[in-house]
């Protein structure tokens, strides 16, 4: 029998950030030749060596028990969270609780010990090649994975080494971060304070201002002076296609994106390996990706919309009930599930969700919500990588 190589054509893959190298371990793993094109000269320089979380209550699957089915060992930090602290417009703060973890922290950014760096390593034992500083244009690749595309929601977070004690705290307040929230992560002496928005993003810096200077009057944590500074966007639209030509889109070079609070590791390498299984099955990755996610994605779009409309009193809404929870991991649950009336609201929210200029958003016919295209935001870095 002839060399997989020789057999068969070699995959390209554009960007190496989580969705792109999920899709490179399972096709390499499975014998398929992968070149891996990322722009910049390392894995996950987006980020700052920052806390983040990959969200387990959109699926009745564990996390643990996913990356397992879509083979993505823990060779990265990973660390369960089954409590933290939210905060409402008032300062009042409560405790919720889980029974299981309701997600999972993880560190990002170009050194040991991150997602990035422990997915790397992965493609590159399973056989995939990847190259540094080497741009491939995307009707060029089998799978693109260059990050996103369009901002949907912006962050600036700092992150910085510390002894202080472990704490998980939220901050929910409209007037203090548009549409988003704000938090504070301590964790096995890494911290990372960050502010999210999903409107008025010039302000970014303000914004982050003003929710520090809060944070410290509930907790007077001191940020020294070479604490890491990054920002970064998320990008989700509604989509029927998520294909161009024989390009196959991932992650959020496609919009797929948790929208109601920003979490798109899970998404990510979910349609890394869904891409990578419809090159191995010779299926459709529209059919794919549409039975896995669509209705999620639906779903989370009108989670975004109630959010927002609540206001600061939705918000408080929400701390409390979550707080009044007997577990924190059900009830936020209970928000990812498809109900029948949020089925019903789905198509009068996608007709808010329009875009009045220049659509950035691609492949394919899709929803966008109005934005300033002509915006301009602080250095995000690099985006092939996601």
């Amino acid at each position: 029998m002839l060399p997989q190589s020789v057999e068969q054509p070699i995959i390209r893959i554009a960007g190496a950030g989580p969705s792109g190298l999920a899709a490179a371990i399972h096709l390499a793993r499975n014998g398929r030749a992968v070149e891996v094109h990322e722009a910049k000269s390392d894995v996950g320089t987006r980020f700052i060596g920052d806390l983040q979380i990959i969200e387990a209550a959109s699926e009745h699957e564990l996390v643990p028990d996913f990356l397992d089915r879509i083979g993505v060992e823990r060779n990265f930090y990973f660390r369960p969270v089954d409590w933290a602290t939210f905060y409402d417009h008032r300062g009042r703060g409560r405790t919720i609780k889980s029974a299981k973890p309701y997600g999972y922290f993880i560190k990002r950014g170009p050194e040991e010990n991150t997602l990035d760096r422990g997915l790397l390593t992965q493609a590159r034992a399973a056989g995939a090649n990847v190259i540094f500083n080497s741009r491939l244009a995307h009707d060029a690749a089998d799978i693109v994975a260059t990050g996103p595309a369009a901002p949907d929601g912006l962050a600036k977070e700092m992150t910085w080494k510390t002894n202080d004690a472990e704490r998980v705290d939220v901050y929910f307040d409209h007037k203090l971060s548009p549409g988003g929230y704000s938090y504070l992560f301590i964790l096995d002496g890494i911290a990372t304070f960050g502010c999210a928005i999903v409107a008025d993003f010039k302000q970014i810096d303000t914004y982050f201002d003003h929710s520090l200077a809060a944070a410290k009057k509930r907790y007077p944590f001191v940020m020294p002076s070479d604490a890491r500074t990054g920002y970064s966007y998320m990008n989700f639209h509604l989509k029927q296609l998520a294909t161009s030509g024989s390009s196959r889109f991932v992650g959020e070079a496609a919009g797929f994106q948790d929208y109601l609070f920003g979490l798109g590791i899970r998404y990510a390498l979910t349609s890394g390996h869904l891409a990578a299984r419809s090159i191995l099955e010779g299926r459709s990755f529209d059919e794919l990706w549409t039975a896995t996610l669509g209705v999620k994605q639906e779903t989370s779009l009108v989670n975004r919309f109630l959010y927002e409309a609540g206001g600061n009193f939705g918000l408080s809404m929400f701390v409390r009930q979550a707080a009044g929870a007997k577990d924190f991991y059900r009830y936020l649950s209970g928000w990812h599930q498809s109900t029948w009336w949020k089925s019903m609201l789905s198509p009068f929210v996608r007709r808010m969700w329009h875009h009045r200029g220049r659509c950035l958003h691609k492949p394919g016919a899709h929803w966008c919500r109005a934005r300033d295209t002509e915006m301009r935001v602080p250095p995000l870095g690099p985006v092939q990588e996601s």
